[in-house]
């Protein structure tokens, strides 16, 4: 690699010894040596302001894979690049990547990337198999399947779960839409939840920004829609200043957020009076009796990675890849991952794929949304603790129809 692709390469690959002696196991690689071959070079374009944890989720993951001997002897390589929730950033960072020789794009985590780079991907024939998918076209593009159910399921997850399991009949919805498409994303899952439900939103307001300095007139507008319960779609620091907010104006209504909110650090950085619900897009870490994350959280633990929502969607990226990967007879080039990419269709099986409450697949279909299933978490009034609900609640459960492209 040279000096530029390691000064954009964020998280290096560790030592195989001391993920030896963390006594996590490792992918079966086929050796017991360590891998010492050509590496297979993949790429992770993150935003490191909102999603820091997915790609060194998926490197603690190949760091075992070639620990144990890689691919046929070959190392996986990610190199990582952040890039600061800026378009033109995030357009350079991949096409650096294409320019090192990525065979495929690997734990990506931001607001923007499919948005930004999905045509690239295509034009390239190289997918893209996200952490954290965010922006629309993550959800309804043919070059890319996200690990996440995305904020666009999650929406119609949190908003069906609050009118038909919690009984909130008027709830008002504070959106921050990105751009146009975003919009129209937001409001195509809202759509699905009035179809499936026949409840309306009691007010809708799409004005919220990323950054704003102040919540107060957004939230101001909430006494007069005689709101039941709040829906918020903003990442978890600002939920919690929006919730600050409101307790601030004396408006302490129930909360249906998004799974950006699911985190230890959200839940001890709020002290609300009433109760907050999320959807989790994997089996819920935060509970000590599911042993479906039990792997993971070892995993993170020695690699000293903070516990979120996005550093699940980062391990599991890393462990489809590998299936993938492990198709493939002959060469390793980006032509034949894409193609074995899109021939995946026999749902993933192997180590994590209870996280999921959903069969992972890629495949050849013109849009993605293989993860469509959520497990429903709260935290109590006035505490600072996850409780699990469960069971998980399934697309097909409320009618969800997948993400499209507006216009």
């Amino acid at each position: 690699m040279n000096m530029k692709k390691k000064a954009l390469a964020v998280f290096g690959i560790a030592a195989a010894s001391a993920l030896v002696l963390s006594g996590c196991s490792a992918s079966d690689g086929g050796s017991d040596s360590a891998a010492t071959g050509e590496p297979i070079v993949i790429a992770a374009v993150y935003d490191g302001n909102f999603f820091p944890e997915a790609p060194p989720a998926a490197q603690a993951v190949f760091d075992e894979y070639n620990a144990a001997g890689g691919f046929n002897g070959r190392p996986i390589q990610l190199d990582t690049y952040d890039e600061k929730t800026d378009p033109a950033t995030s357009a350079t960072a991949t096409k650096d990547a294409l320019d090192s020789g990525a065979i495929a794009f690997v734990g990506s985590s931001s607001l923007m990337n499919c948005a930004v780079n999905n045509q690239t991907w295509s034009d390239n024939n190289i997918v893209s198999i996200q952490g954290t998918g965010v922006d629309p076209f993550c959800f309804s593009t043919p070059n890319v399947a996200a690990a996440n159910t995305g904020p666009f399921y999650d929406t119609t997850a949190s908003l069906y779960n609050g009118s038909e399991v919690l009984g909130y009949k008027a709830i008002c919805g504070l959106f921050v839409p990105d751009d146009a498409v975003g919009k129209a994303a937001y409001e195509q899952a809202v759509a699905n939840w009035s179809e499936a439900t026949g409840e309306k939103l009691a007010l809708a307001d799409y004005s919220l920004t990323r950054g704003m300095t102040s919540y107060a007139a957004n939230v101001a507008a909430l006494k007069s829609a005689n709101c039941d319960a709040v829906f918020i779609n903003e990442v978890g620091a600002a939920d919690a200043a929006i919730l600050a907010e409101m307790t601030n104006q004396g408006i302490v209504l129930p909360a249906l957020l998004l799974t950006s909110a699911y985190s230890d650090q959200f839940a001890q950085s709020v002290n609300y009076g009433a109760q907050i619900t999320l959807p989790a897009e994997f089996a819920p870490y935060t509970d000590a009796k599911d042993e479906n994350c039990v792997e993971w959280r070892a995993l993170m633990e020695a690699n000293g990675i903070a516990a979120t929502s996005f550093a699940q969607g980062g391990y599991l990226a890393a462990q489809y890849f590998i299936a993938i990967l492990e198709t493939i007879e002959g060469d390793v080039t980006r032509d034949a991952f894409t193609e074995a990419a899109k021939a995946y269709t026999t749902p993933y099986a192997g180590t994590g794929a209870g996280m999921a409450g959903s069969p992972w697949t890629f495949g050849p279909e013109d849009s993605h949304q293989p993860n469509a299933a959520s497990w429903m978490m709260h935290i109590e009034p006035n505490t600072q603790a996850w409780v699990s609900d469960g069971p998980w609640l399934l697309g097909s459960d409320m009618g969800w129809k997948n993400t499209t492209i507006a216009g």
